[in-house]
């Protein structure tokens, strides 16, 4: 990938940063995910990327390979 595509991904991927998620308080669900992560359970069975289909034009992330749909989520490699 270019260095302009790179850019790109990394913009397009953290929405949760660029649209102020970051800022809200956290639920206590998120807690628990993250004790579970921590003790090594991953739903995802080991996927790195992560989209909602119906959000993203992103190519790079539509163009993995998905592995696993979680609600309305990909989980990918």
């Amino acid at each position: 990938l270019s260095r302009r595509q790179r850019q790109m991904c990394i913009r397009d991927s953290f929405t949760a940063i660029v649209d102020g998620q970051f800022n809200e308080p956290v639920a206590d669900s998120a807690y628990d995910a993250a004790r579970d992560a921590l003790s090594g359970w991953d739903p995802t069975g080991g996927c790195i990327y992560y989209y909602n289909p119906k959000k993203t034009s992103n190519q790079f992330m539509m163009s993995r390979p998905v592995q696993k749909v979680i609600g309305q989520h990909y989980f990918c490699t």
